[in-house]
């Protein structure tokens, strides 16, 4: 019986490390620095074709250069051109189904030799198919066979033993992602578009109306300009917002007053009971229109100075509808 002896691992010093993890970055970047320095003008005809296209587009590899495809295709989906990743082994058990008759293929392989990507380039031809190559290298069958090929060639693989893909995937991903934002810049897709296919988390909230979310009814602090200050402390408690609107008999916004201005009065030793609203309100306080998103509230309250935690709503007769928190943007 044979004994198995686990290698060690090589000892090394810190710096050692960090030179290693730096050889690697370097060699990526060299890369895609070589690649810039001489675009192929196919990327244009690509660009082109993808940007015409109106079917889902397939991005189609194996192994390393698969999972590049499978990033890409994601990519091209979230800036509004429709794609999906097609696994090169499992195409010709099945999964080619998914390529209509004149679809675009969009194909990834470093050596352009791939035996499951060769394989099933006469059906793809067969239906038609516009075939679109990021390809290692220019003189391989997959080369010859695409109707556009961007080469993407490299000096070398990026670690120690050049055979891992790390410089070669790194071109492709950016290759892919070159191209998918370039037909969306072509597309005219904007912002507002690449948050409507992003509902969940932060950036889909971004897209929910003001009048959603905002405090209102019972929920929303407000005292009329006479209000003493004693009696505006009471409506914050309950208001828990740190804030109180101030508005007038028929409901304009007149002024905000936050925590800081209770605060300084009671600092300054005036008295509670004698003072009015009116006499420590903030008069013009930002404010946000009751059609806004909430994107926008995000931007107000983050690029005010010294930060914004209320922004009270109002419509275009500066009317009071509502107040906003922004707990209700971060916790929703």
């Amino acid at each position: 019986m044979i004994a198995l002896v686990a290698r060690q691992p090589r000892s090394f010093a810190a710096r050692a490390a960090r030179d290693w993890f730096a050889d690697v970055i370097a060699g990526e970047r060299q890369a895609l620095e070589m690649f810039e320095r001489s675009i192929p003008d196919s990327v244009t005809a690509v660009v082109a074709a993808i940007a015409a296209q109106r079917r889902p587009i397939a991005c189609l590899g194996v192994g390393k250069s698969g999972l590049v495809a499978a990033k890409v295709a994601a990519t091209f989906s979230s800036l509004g051109t429709p794609a999906f990743f097609l696994n090169a082994a499992e195409a010709a058990h099945g999964d080619l189904g998914a390529v209509q008759d004149g679809s675009l293929v969009l194909l990834f392989s470093n050596s352009g030799t791939t035996d499951e990507i060769i394989r099933i380039l006469p059906i793809l031809r067969a239906r038609n198919c516009t075939l679109i190559g990021v390809v290692g290298r220019a003189d391989c069958p997959l080369a010859r066979a695409v109707s556009h090929l961007i080469p993407a060639t490299i000096g070398g693989e990026a670690d120690h033993i050049g055979m891992a893909p790390t410089a070669s995937t790194t071109l492709q991903m950016a290759i892919g992602d070159g191209l998918a934002v370039a037909v969306s810049r072509a597309r005219a897709f904007t912002r507002e578009d690449f948050l409507r296919h992003h509902p969940a988390g932060l950036l889909g909230r971004q897209m929910v109306p003001i009048h959603a979310v905002m405090r209102t009814g019972m929920e929303l602090p407000v005292a009329l300009p006479s209000a003493s200050v004693a009696e505006l402390l009471a409506v914050m408690s309950g208001g828990r917002m740190g804030a109180a609107c101030i508005v007038d008999h028929e409901r304009r916004l007149v002024g905000l007053v936050v925590d800081g201005d209770i605060r300084r009065h009671l600092q300054a030793r005036h008295d509670v009971y004698t003072t009015p609203a009116h006499a420590l309100m903030q008069s013009e306080p930002q404010v946000i229109g009751l059609d806004a998103r909430l994107g926008e509230a995000m931007v107000m309250m983050r690029e005010h100075a010294g930060g914004l935690l209320v922004l009270p709503v109002t419509d275009a007769d500066g009317r009071l509808h509502g107040m906003l928190h922004v707990n209700d943007i971060l916790n929703g």
